[in-house]
């Protein structure tokens, strides 16, 4: 995911199908995520279900995706550095 530049509905299915690989990291640098939508949200939603504490940590988290976040009121399954 080194060179994903945005968790859409355009890139999701690519990324569901890395799932298993992904899934394994409980941390996430979004430092090169340039754009996020609703399906990107669902996607990060299921990564921390896949975790077993049910959260992951979420590194250089833009405005954009806190504002996402803050609205789907998901602050709970996912713990924020920024």
């Amino acid at each position: 995911m080194d060179n994903l530049t945005e968790l859409t509905f355009a890139t999701v299915p690519l990324l569901w199908k890395q799932r298993e690989t992904i899934f394994k990291d409980s941390v996430f640098d979004m430092q090169n995520i340039k754009k996020i939508d609703a399906a990107g949200a669902a996607y990060l939603v299921q990564w921390a279900k896949s975790q077993e504490n049910k959260k992951i940590k979420l590194l250089n988290v833009s405005k954009t995706a806190v504002n996402l976040i803050t609205t789907y009121r998901l602050n709970e399954i996912f713990e924020i550095e920024n």
